[in-house]
Order: C-alpha cells, then structure tokens, then sequence
C-alpha cells in the first residue's frame, strides 16, 4: 500500500471492527497524520534484532493499517481520535518490534511538549524488551543519535526536554510522572495486579492526547486485567459499548474454534509466512497434540485463543439477525409471561415479557437501577447507564437501593397491557413483593436457579436465538448483558447462566430465561430441536 493511496477506507481492515462507522461524523481521517507516522518509523528506524538487524524498519501491512488508523483519526481541534488502543496478536508476529519505534516517535515527532514515553510489565525485564530494542534503533540512526541521549535505564530527548523509562508492575514510581505514551507490554503476564495500570491511567490526565497503548498475548486467568480489557475491546469491536477513542485490534481464533485446523492459523497471525514459516506453528501444534500440557500453551500464544472451563454462549452476530420492529398489534392477541429478576438491594433489576407466537417468541425487556449507584457504577466501570437512563433503555429510580415498591407498579402496569397469563420470578431476593403480586392476582411461580429449573428454559432460548425465530427490538442494555453471558454445564449436559463466572451484569438475559421457563410450562407452540440432537456450543 503507497502512501498516496492510503485513505480511511483503505485502511478500515482491522478485524471485525469498523473505524469509518464508529466515528460518526465526530472525527475525520487525515491521511498526512498518518504518514506522517509511517514516514518517520520506516525512514529512521531499522530493524534491531535477527537476520534483519541493521536494516531499515518496513512496515507489514497489518502493521500500517494499525499506524494508519492510530494517527490518521483526528478530532475538530486536530488532535488524535484514539487515546488507548488493545492489540492482541500472536508470538512471533513483530508486536515487540513494532512498539520501540512507536515510543521514539512520541519521543520526537508528536509534537507533545516535554514528552514522557514509558514501557511497562510485569516485570523489569519483560519491560526492557521494549525499551533495549528502541536503545539499538537509536545506534544505528544517526539523526536519532543526534536529538537522543541514551543511557542503562533511560532515553532522553534534550530538546523536547522528554524521556523514556522502562517500568515494571511497581506502581508507586508512576505516581508525580505526566506520560503521553505508554506502553503495556504483555498485558497477560501482569495477571491482576491493576495499580500500576491505574497509576499511569491517572498520570495521563493533564495531557492533550495521551495514548496507551496495550499489546499482548491471550491470556488464561478469568480474573485478570487482560481478561478485562478483552472483553472491554471485544464488545467495543463489536458495537456494545460506544466508546470511539478505544481502537481494538483483535487477531485471533474463536475458542471454540479447531486449533488444528491450519486454514485458521492465518487469521490469528497477521505476520504468517513473512516473520515466520508456517513449518514452525507446524511443529509447535504437533508437541501440542503430542504432549496434551502444551496444548493451553500453543492455542493461547500462537492462536491467542482465550482457554478456559467456562463456556461462552451466544454469537453477537445471530441476535442482531434477530433484532426487528415490534409492533403493540402483533401482540395483543398473544399469551404474555413474564420473568423478572430483583437484583440485590442496590442492583440491577430486570423484568422480561415473551410473547409465544405461531413459529416465534416476541421479546421485550426492561430494566431498572438505583439513580445514585448508576452513577457510581459508569464512573468505576465504564459501562454506559447513564446514556441508556438518557436513551429509554434503563429506568434509574431515586435513591442508592432497589425500589421495590417501584417494581411492582410496573410488573402491575405490564401485565395490565398485555394477556399475562403467569409471571416467573428467582426467590432468592423476592419473598416479599412475590406475595404482594400474587395478592394483586398475578399467577406467580417460582424460578430458582438451578439446573432442573433452567436448563430447558437456556436451551431453548439459545435455539431461538440461533434459528433467528426469536424477536425482539433493538435494547442495547440487554445485548451487553448477552455478550456477558458464560453457561455452567454439569454432567448430564445440563446448562444455565452462571452470574458467578459471567463477565458483568447478566440479569436481563437471567429474566428472559425465567420468562421462557414459565410459557414452556403452559405452553407447546413451539417445538423443541433439542430431540434429535444436543445443544450447541458457539
């Protein structure tokens, strides 16, 4: 790809995300910004270690397509777009290589008053990997000798009056520093220990347009900072969460996916037949398959597939097939269940209604939180309440605790507008308004949350789901629930949600299923596909 050809649109390749719609009018792409950044990296710097040392840096072309978009999505005012950026990519693909030039041009070519450039790890060593590769590129350029001092632990830049310092996971050396560009090698290796990721989070505050950068292999812990942010860049990728100055850049396998099945190893490793031969992954799939103890270990730093217990669920993709007008007409004939889920006394609250037409369910959902804890929980947690309490997707009521006299209003007001014909409900947190409800006339029947009661009840939701016989209309609040969700299976094949392993809030997609497992006991609309075959795994 020239320079002269590249172009928002030619560069909009990065896997499953698309930086052209996600900006919405808010940024433009400057192909100059981005040039100048590629300029600068194969101009100045050269290759640093292997049979290419010595030579000058070329960029591949995942690599450009990478830079391009980091540096060539401005704002109004100029500055750039994307302030952290999540690249998971395999072993052997040139991540590390691609990071030492990316610091020696924040160094001298960003523009950034007193520039303050760190690489950080989990520890010393792993964040002097970075940093000696950028010490050699310097050596062997005379223009960037000649503007860069460079010593054991530090570069510096006298004229910018900048540096770099190699960090590892000791937090408090970030606290009084004010970086503009850092980078987190290796995000897996640092497990949970969060502090130094907050501290330079918090370092970057008073900066014009810092950028983190975070660049990684697959990672294994479930409770983890990597298992975090990729779910957080997962569903960003995929359009849950809005957030335009995130970039994710995602180069791996499903893990359901057949790790041995080689037409899939190009699609994790961007750099496949240029950085290594596909002769190397050959053997390392071969020790795997031979020696069952390093099968976790090829499929996580080769395929960046993400291996675990658990059991993810449903593809994005197919509830978004499933998404359609509704109309109060379709309905109004139909018989009604509802399901609703009373969170903890200052949780999320969600109420589900299901419709069983001839060949299709009909799905709504609403959902309910304390005004003073939703606040609390999108300052901490990034998840947007608020935008959904401004958008109609989430009703915040007054208060720090659940209203539960609020609740029965509106299961009251629900089932007044529609033929309710039974209403499920978990009993863990609903002894007192189940008996209120059943008082005001309501047929209520209980839902625990175990196997016997929700396995069904999962299974056929997934069915309707991957059959595209299932309706509902557009909830972005109910689809980050979805993308949560991780299924517990036991030994006999049974299923449910596990909001102990899911990754947040699941309690929407918990009161669908409990809407469901009540019609199925009054109703046989529809039949299941679960007699001929088992359930399916996605």
């Amino acid at each position: 790809m020239t320079r002269a050809k590249i172009s928002a649109e030619s560069v909009n390749l990065i896997p499953g995300y698309d930086a052209i719609g996600t900006a919405g009018g808010r940024y433009t792409f400057d192909p100059e910004a981005a040039a100048h950044a590629l300029d600068f990296i194969e101009g100045l710097c050269h290759y640093a270690k292997g049979s290419w040392a010595g030579k000058p840096f070329r960029l591949l072309p995942w690599q450009v397509i990478l830079v391009s978009n980091l540096y060539g999505w401005l704002d109004s005012r100029g500055l750039r777009r994307y302030r952290q950026c999540g690249v998971w990519v395999p072993r052997k693909n040139g991540k590390t290589e691609l990071c030492a030039p990316l610091g020696l041009y924040h160094l001298l070519g960003d523009s950034e008053p007193t520039p303050e450039v760190v690489s950080i790890a989990a520890d010393r060593a792993q964040a002097k990997l970075v940093f000696e590769r950028a010490k050699a590129m310097v050596r062997a350029e005379p223009e960037l000798s000649s503007r860069l001092e460079v010593y054991a632990h530090k570069i510096l830049c006298p004229v910018e009056g900048g540096s770099w310092l190699p960090m590892s996971s000791d937090a408090p050396t970030a606290h009084g520093l004010h970086i503009s560009f850092a980078i987190c090698d290796e995000v897996h290796a640092m497990h949970n220990r969060r502090e130094l990721w907050e501290a330079i989070q918090t370092s970057m505050g008073a900066r014009t347009q810092p950028l983190l950068l975070s660049i990684t292999t697959a990672g294994t812990r479930r409770e983890s900072l990597e298992a975090d942010l990729f779910s957080f860049s997962c569903k960003v990728r995929d359009g849950i969460l809005d957030t335009p100055s995130y970039l994710p850049v995602i180069y791996s396998l499903d893990e359901l996916e057949d790790w041995r099945d080689e037409k899939l190893w190009a699609r994790a490793n961007p750099s496949l037949g240029v950085t290594f031969p596909i002769d190397f992954l050959r053997g390392e799939a071969k020790r795997a398959h031979d020696q069952p103890a390093f099968e976790t270990a090829f499929r996580t730093l080769h395929l960046n597939q993400h291996v675990s217990s658990d059991l993810r669920w449903l593809r994005m993709a197919d509830w978004d097939l499933c998404e359609s007008e509704i109309l109060d007409t379709d309905l109004a004939l139909l018989p009604c269940y509802l399901g609703f889920d009373l969170g903890e006394v200052s949780d999320l609250t969600s109420l589900t209604a299901v419709w069983m037409g001839e060949g299709v369910y009909y799905l709504r959902s609403w959902s309910y939180a304390p005004e003073d804890r939703a606040e609390l929980r999108q300052a901490a947690h990034r998840v947007p309440y608020l935008d959904w309490a401004r958008d109609g997707f989430l009703t915040l009521t007054p208060g720090n605790v659940t209203d539960y006299g609020f609740m029965r209003s509106e299961i009251l007001r629900i089932a007044g507008a529609n033929k309710v014909v039974a209403v499920g409900y978990d009993p863990a947190n609903a002894g007192g308004i189940s008996q209120q409800l059943e008082a005001d006339g309501l047929k209520l029947f209980r839902v625990p949350q175990s196997y016997a009661q929700l396995s069904t009840p999962t299974k056929r939701f997934e069915a309707a789901v991957t059959s595209h016989v299932l309706r509902h209309e557009k909830n972005p609040l109910f689809a980050w629930a979805l993308s949560n969700v991780t299924i517990e299976l036991d030994s006999n094949q049974n299923i449910r949600p596990s909001k102990r392993r899911s990754g947040d809030k699941i309690d929407p997609v918990v009161s669908a299923i409990i809407a469901l497992g009540v019609a199925l006991d009054h109703s046989s609309v529809i039949p299941s596909p679960y007699s001929d075959r088992g359930f399916l795994m996605l």
